[in-house]
């Protein structure tokens, strides 16, 4: 053993000794620093090589006057940084940094014209869109609500007809083909809605930076567009189908949810990663901030609309719960915020739902694995935090706390999870948790069904869930026994999507004249149809579909029209017999 040690530091000796000739002739230096000089150096001039056997003599390489000064990394050159002089620069880059937030921010803050969040658009393309979400803003379409009085028939919720409502609704989806398929936003769909207007398929598709593709699916064909390669093989040049707008409608951030004005159909609120909620009107043709966070770092997750239209409630990255109300008259006590999920990794909320029947319950989804659903009516009667924001609004007037001014879309106090818990657990707040689930693993979404009857889940664990609730249950101010609160269905389904997929959310259909259903993207490439009661309805796929429709939507009232987008922002659209 001893002769083959030896054997082996010699060899090694030997290539070290190897390696240090050949470094040395490159004018490197074995440390990992160049022996070149910073100053370039004038190439020579190519000689004719030596004959066959000459040596060939090297020479040092030339040093050339520096000519001024140069930016150097002091890294490379073995320099350690003055300390102080390091920290005067950081604190420069970061004011820098801080003013171009604010004027961003301004920017965010303002009353935009639609005209002007056109990029790459000409007048006539403009007018076009102006006058299209006119027409759609004279025509009233109110979301339909159940009501108290609603039966279990109504709503579908008696077991012994279960059979014959999905066989109603195979029969609904019978036939379904590929209707449309365009690329409707420059990249990656992050959500979709489509409009209820009956007479249209009016498809408005969020993406990854904060553009807003707006989609008259079935309408005209505008003129043939280029477009670049993507994943579902689009030429250099393809005549599109429907008209298609593109406006930016955030900062350049994921645009997280969408929802259509439930009032009268002539609006759409949207979120977005700039941590703000805007109201595109499509009759003022403007787009308005009516709530926003001022820590960049509060990315707001999910929304959804109370059935007035004219309150909101939001879910942010880390763990909280807001509350907003568009109204003049509550701007000062409605924007609060509520800590609901310990801060972490774990803290996230994917998704968020207001049930429609009763509006004081809402459900989170959290990355902590919990299926929640609370009772927002006790969240008011929680104390704010003591170092919560102090901020009020008198009048027209604007009073200003600490550096920045108080703006009316921004929050007035918050409630962290130290303060949260604490009234939890006391006698008054039995009652503000009223449910609990634990998934296998993170759980995405969570919503209420139309009925306000049903919650669906989705979670990494494959599962797609599915609650049956009575209302009955939830009327009493205590929470719901474990035993009451369990899945009454558990449907496999893979939903590892990646990083590079927007993650999958099972979406309940707004039609409420068949059994509820739900739509979710499959990652085999098809677009999944599946009964409340857990039978598939249908799988759509075509040879022209060759990514994952990991977003989806339905028509809220022509209940056999589906969509889905994938990451190179093409959305295909789905339907039975004539279009």
């Amino acid at each position: 053993m001893d002769d083959e040690d030896n054997d082996y530091e010699l060899e090694r000796q030997k290539t070290i000794a190897e390696n240090r000739a050949l470094l040395d002739s490159l004018g490197l230096d074995p440390s990992g620093s160049s022996k070149i000089p910073f100053a370039r150096t004038s190439l020579p001039k190519p000689k004719a090589k030596p004959a066959s056997g000459a040596g060939i003599k090297r020479k040092a390489p030339a040093v050339a006057a520096d000519d001024g000064p140069r930016r150097r990394s002091g890294r490379l050159a073995g320099l350690e940084a003055d300390g102080e002089a390091l920290k005067v620069k950081l604190e420069e880059e970061e004011k820098e940094r801080e003013i171009l937030r604010v004027v961003n921010r301004k920017e965010r803050e303002r009353v935009m014209e639609i005209g002007k969040m056109v990029e790459d658009g000409d007048e006539a393309e403009i007018k076009d869109l102006e006058q299209y979400l006119k027409s759609i803003s004279l025509l009233s379409n109110p979301r339909p609500y159940p009501t108290t009085s609603n039966s279990a028939k109504e709503a579908y919720a008696e077991s012994d007809s279960a059979s014959v409502e999905v066989q109603r609704l195979k029969d609904a989806f019978k036939g379904m083909t590929l209707k449309a398929n365009a690329k409707v936003t420059n990249d990656r769909v992050f959500s979709m809605v489509v409009h209820p207007e009956r007479t249209k398929t009016l498809v408005l598709a969020g993406d990854k930076y904060g553009q807003l593709g707006i989609w008259d699916a079935l309408g005209p064909a505008t003129e043939s567009v280029k477009t670049e390669d993507d994943t579902n093989g689009a030429t250099e040049e393809e005549e599109p189908e429907g008209r298609i707008w593109r406006v930016q409608a955030h900062a350049r951030n994921s645009i997280t949810c969408m929802k259509v004005d439930p009032i009268n159909g002539s609006g759409l609120f949207s979120t977005s990663y700039d941590c703000s909620l805007r109201h595109l009107s499509f009759s003022e043709l403007k787009s308005t901030e009516l709530f926003a966070f001022t820590n960049e770092d509060m990315l707001i997750t999910h929304f959804d609309l109370v059935p007035n239209g004219q309150e909101a409630w939001l879910a942010d990255k880390n763990g909280g719960i807001s509350h907003c109300d568009f109204r003049e008259s509550k701007r000062e006590r409605e924007r609060r915020r509520w800590v609901v999920q310990d801060e972490g990794r774990a803290a996230k909320l994917g998704g968020l739902s207001v049930n429609p029947l009763m509006p004081h319950l809402l459900v989170t989804a959290g990355n902590d694995q919990h299926l929640r659903i609370w009772d927002t009516r006790h969240l008011t009667s929680i104390p704010t935090s003591p170092d919560s924001l102090n901020t009020r609004s008198t009048g027209a007037k604007t009073e200003s706390f600490g550096d920045s001014a108080y703006h009316p879309s921004h929050l007035t106090a918050e409630t962290d999870y130290e303060h949260l818990s604490k009234f939890q657990s006391s006698a008054k707040g039995k009652g503000l948790l009223r449910a609990s689930w634990q998934h296998g693993k993170s759980c995405s979404s969570a919503y209420w069904d139309p009925w306000g009857r049903r919650v669906l889940t989705t979670s990494y664990d494959d599962k797609l869930r599915v609650w049956n609730l009575n209302p009955q249950s939830m009327l009493l101010d205590t929470p719901l026994a474990t035993s009451h609160f369990q899945p009454t269905k558990s449907i496999p389904h893979n939903c590892q999507t990646g990083r590079w997929l927007t993650i999958l959310r099972a979406q309940w259909s707004l039609n409420m004249d068949y059994m509820p259903h739900f739509t979710v993207g499959n990652m085999k490439r098809s677009l999944d149809v599946i009964a409340a009661s857990g039978e598939k309805i249908v799988s759509v796929w075509n040879d022209a579909v060759t990514a994952v429709p990991a977003v989806t939507a339905s028509h809220p009232t022509i209940v056999d029209r589906i969509v889905g987008g994938n990451t190179s922002g093409r959305i295909q659209l789905w339907g039975a017999g004539e279009a």
